[in-house]
Parts: structure tokens; C-alpha cells; sequence
């Protein structure tokens, strides 16, 4: 039997809620089912937004396993371009590591790294190490060290993040 949570509301309006208060979105919820995952050896593959459900306690949840990557067995989907580094060609931590910070830079903006561009144009940013500019971004540090692939697991990222959270708490 399948069970589904109602959800309060569209997780892409609080995200723009959140936005617009200059909070940071729930996300420990994601990076720890993430790290859960990960090492259990379980890459989720298609790691973004529109795999993101919010609850009526605002927990964020993660969807759509469809192509889920169990212990090196086949792929059964391709990841979208706005998720995948060129260099890493096959599913592993750095590639989720890849994705999240896409995902990081989604919530944030509340739409995909070069969501205006081309597929060839995507590419031929990504493999040139060129990323959309971060440096107003709360989550700014963070979607760089996932881009440039600078963390060993998604726990570093988190670290990072609770830490953002603690100053964001203490400004208010």
C-alpha cells in the first residue's frame, strides 16, 4: 500500500516566501535522507526541485526514485543537463554532490542554473568550469564547494549549512 502525505501548498511558493524574508529554506530534512542514502551506497540520480515535496510541518521530503542507482545497477534515467557535471560521467557521490548544488542554487533562485540557455550552451559552460555568479547568494559558499565538487559527502555540505542557519538566526 502507498501512503501520501497532503501538502500544505506548492514548495516553489515557499521557496519565494522564504526568498523574499531572506531565510533559508528547511533543507537539513534533504541533506540528511541524502547522506542516509549515500552511504547505504543508493544514489537518487535526479536529484532537484521538482523532487522536493513540502509538508504541512514545512518538512521538505524527497520524491520520484524512478531512476534510483542501488550498488552499481543499471541507470534507468538520465539526469537533467541543469544537474549534471560533464566530467563525472558516472552516478557517484561527486555527482550527487554536482546535482545538489544545482538544487541548492534552485531553491535559492527558484529556477535552474542557466535555465535561459541551450542544452549545447549548458555544456559547453559546465565543461568550461563556468557557473552562474553565486556571490549574493545565502547559500553562495555552499553551491560552490558542490559545483567544484570540494566536499567528500553531503554531511560537509550540511555542516556548512547549519552554520549558515546559526548566523542567520543571530542577525535577526
Amino acid at each position: 500500500m502507498v501512503v501520501l502525505e497532503r501538502l500544505q501548498y506548492p514548495l516553489r511558493k515557499r521557496l519565494w516566501d522564504l526568498r523574499s524574508a531572506k531565510e533559508l529554506p528547511p533543507l537539513k530534512d534533504v541533506m540528511q535522507a541524502l547522506q542516509h542514502a549515500y552511504s547505504h551506497n543508493v544514489f537518487q540520480v535526479d536529484i532537484g526541485l521538482y523532487n522536493m515535496l513540502l509538508n504541512q510541518d514545512e518538512d521538505v521530503k524527497l520524491s520520484d526514485f524512478a531512476g534510483l542507482l542501488i550498488d552499481g545497477s543499471t541507470l534507468l534515467v538520465v539526469p537533467s543537463l541543469h544537474l549534471e557535471h560533464l566530467n563525472i560521467t558516472q552516478p557517484s557521490i561527486q555527482s550527487e554532490i554536482f546535482a545538489l548544488g544545482s538544487s541548492l542554487y534552485e531553491i535559492e533562485i527558484t529556477h535552474q542554473p542557466y535555465f535561459d540557455k541551450t542544452d549545447n550552451e549548458i555544456e559547453e559552460l559546465f565543461a568550461a568550469g563556468l557557473f552562474p555568479d553565486i556571490r549574493p547568494l545565502l547559500l553562495g559558499e555552499v553551491i560552490s564547494k558542490c559545483w567544484t565538487v570540494k566536499y567528500e559527502d553531503v554531511g560537509e555540505a550540511l555542516k556548512d549549512i547549519r552554520c549558515l542557519e546559526e548566523l542567520s538566526r543571530g542577525k535577526h
